[in-house]
């Protein structure tokens, strides 16, 4: 259990390290791709995580990274 919880830690840095810093109406949000193996339903996902709150959508588009600021934080309110 420890050696799953590492690893997926690990995981999850890397993706943050790869994914973007958006500031929002003056929250700080990371937004980043988890590899399916990381997410109850086997598919991968786009994590809108700041301080307080994690938002998770499973449609996007695979040049969300391109997205304005305004567009990316947009789509987190799709389910």
């Amino acid at each position: 259990m420890a050696g799953d919880r590492q690893a997926f830690n690990a995981h999850r840095r890397a993706a943050v390290a790869e994914g973007r810093c958006v500031v929002y109406e003056g929250v700080i949000w990371q937004v980043y791709e988890l590899a399916a193996p990381y997410d109850r339903r086997s598919i991968p996902s786009l994590v809108f995580e700041a301080d307080d709150m994690v938002r998770r959508i499973r449609n996007y588009p695979a040049d969300w990274r391109r997205l304005s600021d305004e567009t990316l934080m947009a789509l987190s309110w799709n389910r």
